[in-house]
Formats: C-alpha cells, structure tokens, sequence
C-alpha cells in the first residue's frame, strides 16, 4: 500500500473502521456481540460451522426484510417487529439445517434458537435512520464476515485447548487447558482473544498514523 493511502485512511478514519468492520470493527471481539452461543456452543469447529451457518442465512435476510418493512414504523413497532421477523426466518433455516445435517444441530440445544434475540440479528432496529437496501445488503455480510471469523477462531482454540483435537483429529495426546470447553474457559479465552484484537487494532491505526504523517512530510518538502 502506498503512503498516499495511509494519509486517506487517517484522515477518514470512521469511514475506515466502517468499509473494514471484520477486523476494525468485529462483531465478536469489539463489540461483544453473539457472545452466549459462542461462550457455551463454539467449544468445537464443528459446532461453531453450525453457528456461522445460521448466522450466515439469518442475520442478513432479517436485516434486509425488516428494512424494508419498518421503514414508516415506530420505534416500539420496530422493537416487536426485529425478532419476530428474526424467528419466522430463523424457522425456515432450521427446517433446511436439520434436512440437510440430521440431528447434529440440535448439539447446540437452545443455543441455536437464541440467535433469534441476539443483538447481533436484532440491534439494527436501534437506528433510527433509514438505510437503502443496498447498505443492509453489504452491512449484514460484513457482520455475517465477522462473526464468522471470530467464531472460527473461538471454537479452533477452544476445541485444541479443551480436548487437543482440531475438527476431532487428535493433534495431541492431552488437553492442554480442560476448562476450555465449559462456560467458564468459553468466558476466558474470548476475553484473551479480544484483548488481541484490540491490540492488533491498536497497532494497525498507530502504523497508519505513522505513515500518514510521513506522507504529510514527504508532501511538505517536496513543495
């Protein structure tokens, strides 16, 4: 990337964070979101595949259908309207997900179904602005991307940690931390990974910082 770049990076910075939202902005390890099915379900790859899979088909449609519906409504309206949407689209993935995959969803027991209510699927209808139907469409994947991301890490190290298995083959003949797999571990190692995040975060602004003053230098002296 060019210096150029970084010095527009700085200077809109919030457009940054909002155009690169899986990392600067990740629904998962920046704003907390999702967090009850990740911390007791995703102690598996295997089960967070299944979260991301619902994830993927719900949260989007239920972005772009309430959209278009709560336009005119009320902010009470909206309230009832997002997880009512949110279940009856929740309905139809479900159905799919158990023709296809059998009973190997229902390991995640109501930690699937929560996903309805969760601020992940249902916080948007806080905003009181309108937005077009283009915006819920890239919006929703970017959240779609992040959680997905973030899940996939969170389950990989809870599953190595908990059982020392990667998508159940045996790396390793012991399980370096047991308490990955229960609430508790779940609690601990989001944390641990959200405070890397944040520090990766940090690190990426400062260096864009850095070279959007270096940029703004070179300019200077080469007036």
């Amino acid at each position: 990337m060019k210096n150029k770049d970084y010095s527009y990076l700085y200077s809109n910075w919030e457009d940054t964070v909002r155009r690169r939202k899986v990392f600067l902005s990740n629904p998962v390890f920046v704003k907390g979101l999702a967090l009850a099915p990740l911390v007791v379900a995703a102690t598996t790859v295997h089960n967070g595949i299944l979260l991301c899979i619902a994830v993927f088909f719900l949260l989007t449609p239920t972005r772009i259908v309430t959209n278009l519906i709560t336009r005119r409504m009320s902010m009470p309206l909206k309230t009832f309207f997002y997880p009512f949407i949110s279940a009856i689209v929740f309905s139809f993935v479900y159905y799919y997900m158990y023709k296809l995959l059998g009973a190997t969803v229902l390991v995640l027991g109501v930690y699937l179904p929560i996903m309805v209510v969760d601020p992940l699927i249902v916080k948007n209808f806080e905003k009181t602005r309108k937005e077009s139907l283009l915006y819920s469409i890239i919006n929703g994947l970017r959240n779609t991307a992040g959680f997905i991301v973030a899940c996939i890490i969170i389950s990989a190290v809870r599953e190595f940690l908990g059982y020392g298995t990667l998508l159940g083959v045996k790396l390793i003949g012991f399980a370096p931390l047991p308490m990955a797999h229960n609430t508790f571990g779940g609690f601990l190692i989001i944390a641990l990974l959200s405070a890397l995040w944040a520090q990766l975060i940090k690190n990426y602004k400062y260096k864009v910082e850095v070279e959007a003053m270096h940029d703004e230098r070179y300019n200077r002296d080469a007036d």
